[in-house]
């Protein structure tokens, strides 16, 4: 009889377990449609041209009126052709979802979670996008298998130079220190924060990103637990409009050498009938491109 109870009991586990698969991977389909739908519009709404430049900033520097008087086609067949009456100079483009989109849809895979997104940070960059925003939240963490954030929800991190972080959850404070070392892929980040030890580790810096009115810092350690950093500030100039880092928009344009500049995964900042604005973050210097199609 307790057999028969215990086996019971597994299975009704089992089911249960499976129905938390099944909806997390219904989640995981809705939003990948989802993506691909605004992919698709997108795409259609940048065939729509052609298109004239109206702002592009590269590396903080503004070069605008190298593309005066040229005239952007989107095509159907994957060909960019810019044309000024004179001169035709052809590119390929797409629309496609960003690669570390399905870091946030598979959080378990060492694949995606070892991916090479930090080539060119420097510690210099971590502490200067760690330090100029206020109140930091915990966005994602998991820890051996466990999703562990939702017991962070009403914590804030704030980071300063001098190695001390300040934490509070509304009705008590904590106090511990950070410490980054390395370049690139090997940033070592030490966090140690007494009273929230699931936090407490050496945490490898996996990515930085900075969107309009969103900044992410994300930590891994050995492609499986992850510490996601959040924050609703803007670090550089955005010129307004809503970010989807999910999406991004390829140019390429192998010569000449100013047009070539233009070529980049960006990031998608915001789209309409008659404007989309991109951005990309360059990563070593922390300097920020914009690049603004506005319809002809």
């Amino acid at each position: 009889m307790k057999k028969n109870i215990l086996n019971s009991g597994i299975f009704v586990a089992l089911l249960l377990i499976m129905a938390c698969s099944s909806d997390n991977e219904n989640d995981e389909i809705a939003n990948l449609a989802q993506l691909q739908a605004d992919v698709d519009e997108i795409t259609n709404t940048a065939m729509t041209g052609p298109w004239v430049i109206t702002n592009f900033v590269d590396s903080d520097k503004n070069e605008t009126t190298n593309f005066n008087g040229y005239g952007f086609s989107f095509n159907s067949d994957g060909s960019l052709v810019a044309d000024n009456g004179n001169t035709t100079i052809s590119g390929t483009w797409s629309v496609t979802i960003d690669d570390d989109s399905s870091d946030d849809m598979d959080d378990d895979s060492s694949d995606n979670s070892m991916d090479d997104d930090c080539n060119s940070c420097t510690v210099d960059q971590l502490t200067d996008v760690l330090t100029a925003c206020d109140d930091w939240f915990v966005d994602k963490l998991e820890r051996n298998d466990n999703s562990l954030e939702d017991n962070f929800t009403s914590y804030k991190f704030n980071f300063s130079a001098d190695g001390t972080v300040s934490v509070t959850d509304g009705s008590e404070n904590y106090s511990g220190t950070w410490e980054a070392s390395g370049s690139g892929n090997n940033i070592q980040v030490v966090l140690t924060i007494m009273g929230l030890t699931d936090l407490e580790d050496t945490w490898t810096l996996h990515e930085i990103e900075l969107y309009n009115g969103e900044t992410d810092v994300d930590l891994r350690i050995n492609g499986e637990d992850r510490l996601r950093f959040r924050n609703r500030c803007t670090l550089g100039n955005f010129n307004g409009g809503t970010s989807t880092g999910e999406i991004d928009f390829n140019i390429f344009f192998a010569s000449p050498a100013d047009f070539n500049e233009l070529s980049e995964d960006w990031n998608i900042i915001s789209y309409s009938a008659n404007k989309i604005e991109l951005i990309h973050e360059s990563g070593g210097n922390g300097g920020t491109d914009l690049l603004t199609f506005e319809k002809q």
